[in-house]
């Protein structure tokens, strides 16, 4: 009885996601045919490869015997279509990139294009959250993330560092002091990004560390609007140094607290099993570049 390839590659794919949904986005087929061709294979073999019906899926002792063997065998798949099939990057095709800081996004780019001009960039710009589930969910060719997923089915070079800033308006009476006091806050509206946002989550961080509340909260959902409510003194708010550039209107301040509570690491990210596509590989190369120089 010969093996179905097809009812494999669903299966990793549900494997490797632990989730329907994001397995079926991947291979681009409706949830009801991939959920079929599982249950097929199982019916196949008189044997049960999941547990559980909700995110995240759970593999049983035969699944996970399955999954050790098809990821050698669609990591060797992948390696004969790299070898064999795709475009390398400077002869043209399209890298499409998931990323939550422009500005890194735009250095990569223009590195990229430097030795490779004929290969076409697409960038969706989301925040953490939404960036890892382009990765996840395959939206992406690689993703510039501030966390890794922390799963072996994803590859991860380090990009960079950065660290949060404090911006007020230049008029603002915090702006007289090169170094913001977080005591000032609970005096000043704090203006903060959304939920899921990475900016969020370590100026979150820090402020539980100190355990410091601010007078009042307004969410506002963009860094150019978080930017142009600075600039009027609607309130004071926190930034990524490198994605506060220089703006007559605002002051940049420093933080004095413990650096571990406001830095951040960037990776650039990809599944592991497409990391050795030629343009997957060269952006993994050159973000270790980067990060070097």
């Amino acid at each position: 009885m010969a093996v179905n390839f097809q009812q494999l590659r669903s299966f990793h794919a549900v494997a490797s996601d632990r989730s329907v949904t994001r397995a079926a986005n991947r291979l681009a087929i409706t949830q009801p045919t991939l959920s079929k061709q599982i249950k097929d294979l199982e019916a196949r073999y008189q044997v049960q490869l999941f547990t559980g019906s909700r995110p995240p899926l759970m593999l049983t002792a035969a699944g996970e015997a399955l999954y050790e063997k098809t990821r050698g065998l669609f990591q060797t798949s992948a390696d004969i279509e790299a070898m064999l099939g795709d475009t390398p990057p400077e002869e043209g095709g399209l890298l499409r990139i998931g990323t939550d800081s422009p500005p890194y996004a735009a250095d990569l780019i223009a590195a990229y294009a430097q030795e490779a001009p004929n290969l076409d960039f697409k960038v969706t710009i989301g925040n953490a959250k939404d960036t890892n589930a382009l990765l996840m969910n395959a939206s992406v060719d690689i993703a510039i993330v501030c966390e890794p997923i922390g799963h072996n089915d994803y590859t991860y070079r380090p990009y960079y560092e950065d660290r949060l800033v404090a911006i007020a308006a230049v008029d603002a009476p915090e702006a007289r002091s090169n170094v913001f006091d977080l005591d000032a806050l609970s005096r000043r509206v704090l203006l903060t990004r959304e939920p899921g946002s990475r900016t969020r989550m370590a100026m979150e961080r820090m402020l539980e560390a100190h355990d410091v509340r601010p007078f009042r909260v307004m969410e506002v959902h963009t860094r150019e609007m978080i930017r142009e409510t600075v600039a009027r003194d609607l309130g004071v708010s926190f930034m990524f140094a490198r994605e506060c550039p220089p703006d007559a209107r605002i002051k940049v301040m420093e933080l004095s607290v413990e650096p571990a509570l406001i830095s951040v690491s960037g990776y650039v990210a990809c599944r592991t099993e497409r990391r050795r596509h030629p343009a997957i590989r060269r952006a993994l190369d050159l973000a270790e570049v980067l990060s070097i120089g």
